[in-house]
């Protein structure tokens, strides 16, 4: 089922477009305020990577301009954002994992990209993985890390109103720090992650109202404000 534009139009008061499928939605934006699709040919993921983005999908990108918060916290902040999507539409609980993850149970349900192509200007991503048959996580050798919400196509369009309302609201509110740590699964994990250059291991005590990770590495605690942090599995 597709996305009605025409909707999303109504309740959000921006021009928007939408598709069933596309190369990448931060290549196609153009000049509308946001662009959602059902399927990218090469979605765009953090670095040189690729983020898989098969139909059923929605794969939405916004245009935000002067954000009024900090940008280091935004990428957290549109985590909540969609996390509450997901349960006030579907009834859905999900968690967080610092920095750019929405997880289902411990797999991955949507990812979070951020861009400033220029000063002032914001392009917030986010892909998740709505009404993705499970059989195509099987076959790109993804279903060990990733979920879907196997969500009914008739809240496609509800589902996209509220989460672009909800983001442009994330944009404007004060990160809330404090609800954030209590949904995040990488607070009190021990982790592994890059710091002056070199992969390090640490204990991730809490997000900082920055967005920062603060890691306990022996008796000294520093801020992770990049990248990313892997919690390191126990067997």
């Amino acid at each position: 089922m597709a996305i009605n534009v025409k909707v999303l139009q109504k309740v959000t008061g921006l021009k928007i477009k939408c598709v069933e499928r596309c190369e990448s939605t931060f290549d196609e934006i153009g000049d509308y305020d946001a662009i959602a699709a059902r399927s990218q040919a090469r979605g765009s993921g953090r670095g040189d990577h690729t983020f898989f983005s098969p139909y059923g999908g929605i794969y939405l990108v916004m245009r935000e301009r002067g954000l009024n918060i900090d940008p280091h916290t935004l990428t957290p902040a549109v985590g909540l954002a969609v996390r509450d999507t997901i349960l006030n539409v579907l009834g859905i609980s999900t968690r967080l994992k610092w920095v750019n993850d929405v997880l289902y149970g411990d797999k991955k349900v949507c990812g979070i990209l951020c861009k400033c192509p220029r000063r002032g200007e914001y392009l917030i991503g986010v892909g998740v993985n709505f009404a993705v048959n499970r059989k195509d996580l099987i076959s790109a050798g993804l279903d060990g890390v990733a979920a879907t919400l196997d969500a009914s196509e008739y809240y496609a369009t509800a589902f996209t109103a509220e989460l672009i309302k909800r983001i442009h609201s994330a944009s404007l509110l004060p990160f809330d720090h404090n609800r954030y740590n209590k949904l995040c699964v990488t607070v009190g994990k021990d982790v592994s992650f890059t710091y002056n250059g070199m992969q390090t291991n640490g204990h991730a005590e809490y997000v900082e109202r920055d967005g920062s990770l603060m890691v306990r590495i022996g008796q000294a605690t520093v801020a992770v404000d990049c990248g990313e942090a892997s919690i390191i599995r126990t067997t």
